[in-house]
């Protein structure tokens, strides 16, 4: 299991908690630094979109305040890590991005106001809706091929191609059973055997077939 499906199983409570406080209830020693690594990485590119920048300003970060050292390239798939984990309601590469670049033409649309360019603003409106479409898309499409569970009081073993069995018929094999092995084991004679058998309701069949099992399976 990665540190990043580790931290996914964790209560998100837990994960908040330590974020903000550093209370760390329940949490891996090993999945507390690769959150403050997660953390670090999504502040950083907050203000560095380059990756390769951001993920150079995260290892000098995590060498200063964690003692580790972490090659650029393992920077980077923080960085990556990030982008999905911090996302809201992301959970593929393809929706972050979609989500990322729409907050980038959603900021250049601001410049755009701010220098009275409406007509380019309204473009950049325009392109970050799209982004937002596709990545809505991507979401129901990740929601519609989840597994669906069918829970239902209603439902019987004959509804999924089980048969049911007799709770009497279970109960009678069982006694045979052991009324069989118990006969089996007493030094008497077969014909007091066959007596007992006959008291039993046992058929003398069932003993002589139990009798052969036991023969095959000996070595």
């Amino acid at each position: 299991m990665t540190l990043l499906e580790t931290i996914d199983k964790l209560h998100p409570d837990l994960v908040a908690a330590f974020l903000t406080t550093g209370r760390a209830d329940g949490i891996p020693a090993d999945a507390r630094l690769f959150l403050k690594q997660l953390q670090w990485a999504a502040e950083i590119y907050e203000h560095e979109r380059n990756i390769g920048r951001a993920a150079r300003q995260l290892r000098l970060r995590v060498a200063a305040e964690q003692r580790v050292a972490l090659d650029e390239r393992t920077c980077k798939a923080r960085v990556y890590a990030a982008i999905d984990y911090f996302s809201v309601d992301c959970n593929v590469s393809i929706k972050a991005w979609e989500s990322c670049y729409a907050d980038k033409y959603e900021d250049l649309a601001k410049l755009c106001a701010a220098d009275g360019d409406y007509k380019t603003q309204m473009k950049c409106y325009a392109a970050a809706l799209e982004c937002r479409r596709r990545a809505a898309e991507i979401a129901e499409a990740d929601r519609e091929m989840g597994v669906t569970f069918l829970i239902s009081p209603d439902l019987t073993p004959e509804d999924l191609g089980y048969s049911r069995a007799s709770l009497k018929e279970i109960a009678a094999k069982h006694n045979r059973g052991f009324y069989l092995n118990l006969i089996d084991s007493l030094p008497i004679e077969r014909a007091e055997r066959k007596r007992l058998l006959r008291d039993a309701d046992i058929e003398e069949a069932e003993y002589e077939e139990m009798n052969d099992n036991e023969d095959t399976k000996a070595p």
